[in-house]
């Protein structure tokens, strides 16, 4: 039987942080289940969720809250092993147009008021090939109940097209 738990980190980005969080979970014979890490702007940020074995989760929470890796803030939760992710039907939308604020924004609002949720978000700004203007492109995967309609948060995510002048594309996803 096993615990799970989600850290995070945060702090200036420097060799070994990867190293310094696998060693101790390792120490506490703890399974790296899920994460996801990035570099932005020069900060190392990450998201951990650890299974350890019930004897050790105590020990392994207690070690990580007390003597924290050196310059990374780090925050520890313990999670609920009953939750169930019930993810229902999934897609993933590609987003790419000219840079400007509010973009995020309009399409999470079309989102959430369509019942759906963000399973995953990426974003960037990149410099178009040609003319090196900027363009803001994200990868977003949701997901609605299987009793919702993705036909209509479909059409209504293609009217953002025009309204925002972007260009969206969507992928149905088998989760």
């Amino acid at each position: 039987m096993s615990k799970s738990i989600v850290i995070t980190l945060i702090g200036e980005d420097r060799p070994g942080i990867v190293e310094s969080i696998s060693s101790i979970i390792t120490q506490y014979k703890g399974e790296w289940v899920d994460s996801r890490m990035a570099n932005l702007s020069g900060r190392f940020t990450g998201i951990l969720r650890i299974n350890f074995p019930y004897k050790e989760v105590d020990r392994a929470v207690s070690h990580l809250k007390l003597n924290p890796i050196d310059g990374i803030n780090l925050q520890v939760e313990e999670v609920n092993d009953a939750y169930e992710n019930v993810r229902g039907k999934c897609f993933k939308f590609e987003l790419i147009g000219q840079d400007r604020p509010g973009i995020v924004h309009r399409v999470s609002s079309v989102i959430v008021n369509n019942g759906a949720t963000v399973d995953a978000f990426e974003s960037e700004v990149i410099e178009a090939s040609m003319s090196g203007e900027k363009l803001f492109k994200s990868n977003i995967t949701i997901c609605l109940e299987e009793d919702r309609n993705i036909d209509e948060l479909c059409t209504l995510l293609e009217e953002l097209e025009n309204e925002l002048m972007v260009d969206i594309t969507s992928t149905p996803l088998s989760l």
